[in-house]
């Protein structure tokens, strides 16, 4: 009476010696695809079918669905997508009947950082542009004795003045600074309606022409650059 139930287990365990290497094979297989979504660096812009724009990378087909890394900010337009400042990318499933179209963006000219250049402070400070997640402005960084110091101006935060930037250092080619407003004689100046610290930091490229990075807002982790 037990043969049939013997044979049946041995069936199935046969099964599952098959099944499981072809299920190990299709998660590798997932995670392949996933580590070269995030880490891959091809640009693009997508338009969607409601006419919206954003930014993505790497973009990989699987049958009907679209695997990216994109921005999360939609735009209504393809020149607000370009000028707005890069946000962290998530790892994004996105309906092929959602696209409108691809357009493969050119990749940036950054030269993979300074490579073998060893710059000197005089090298890495003067003034530029700042693009702050779509927060226009303007940095002027300089050095005296070894010593960096900076400015930073919002036209269109607060009054728009001048802020005096805190704890500014460069260590080869990564910058550090402190962005605060904390006393109630720097809350008048700067016409900011709270106090507020924000600490950035970033990386330059192009041999000191642009630096980009990462800066804190409430816990909050955002991308800016600047521009000399």
């Amino acid at each position: 009476m037990n043969e049939p139930n013997e044979a049946s287990q041995v069936r199935t365990r046969r099964a599952f010696t098959i099944l499981l290497p072809l299920l190990g094979g299709m998660a590798l297989a997932v995670l392949a695809v996933l580590i070269m979504t995030v880490s891959a660096r091809q640009n693009v812009l997508v338009k969607d079918t409601d006419g919206n724009f954003y930014r993505a990378r790497s973009l990989i087909v699987a049958g009907p669905i679209v695997l990216c890394s994109r921005d999360p900010a939609d735009y209504p337009n393809r020149k607000a997508a370009l000028e707005s400042a890069a946000e962290e990318r998530n790892l994004s499933a996105v309906s092929m009947k959602r696209i409108a179209f691809i357009e493969i963006m050119a990749a940036p000219d950054e030269g993979e950082g300074l490579g073998a250049w060893q710059p000197g402070l005089k090298d890495l400070v003067g003034d530029y542009v700042v693009n702050a997640a779509g927060n226009r402005g303007y940095l002027s960084l300089r050095a005296s004795g070894g010593v960096v110091y900076g400015t930073i101006r919002f036209p269109d935060w607060g009054r728009g003045a001048t802020e005096y930037l805190k704890g500014v250092r460069i260590a080869g080619t990564k910058i550090y600074f402190t962005r605060s407003v904390t006393t109630p004689q720097e809350l008048k100046r700067m016409g900011a309606s709270a106090y507020f610290t924000q600490q950035y930091s970033g990386e330059y490229f192009q041999s000191g022409k642009l630096i980009r990075g990462f800066y804190t807002v409430q816990g909050q982790r955002k991308q800016w650059e600047a521009r000399r």
